[in-house]
């Protein structure tokens, strides 16, 4: 028997809140372009129950759903900001610290052709 996840009841409130407002980013953007969620979700390629879901926020809605909807909404260009490593100052930071203080210089390899 197969386990189901409990995402919805046990996320945190900053992910929850992210999805509903992905979720009505993606609506409000469609609606801006006068397109039926039918519509929508055949241009994306997914059910229309998908994309509503989508729209509606819910945890459970696979991250390929949210990035075909934006695709078909032609905001692609948006999705490569979208966890951009040079955007990541944390990161940055941390890989910064992590670097040795002193690097030695590779040896040189002995060049043996006469």
């Amino acid at each position: 028997m197969t386990r189901l996840l409990k995402l919805t009841e046990t996320a945190p409130y900053a992910v929850k809140t992210a999805a509903r407002e992905l979720g009505h980013r993606i609506r409000l953007a469609r609606k801006r372009r006068k397109m039926t969620l039918q519509q929508l979700a055949a241009r994306a390629g997914v059910a229309y129950q998908t994309a509503f879901a989508a729209e509606k926020g819910h945890l459970m809605t696979g991250i390929g759903v949210h990035l075909a909807l934006i695709w078909a909404l032609g905001l692609e260009s948006e999705i490569a900001q979208f966890m951009d490593p040079e955007r990541d100052l944390e990161g940055k930071q941390l890989a910064l610290a992590a670097t040795p203080k002193r690097v030695r210089a590779k040896a040189e390899v002995a060049n043996n052709d006469f």
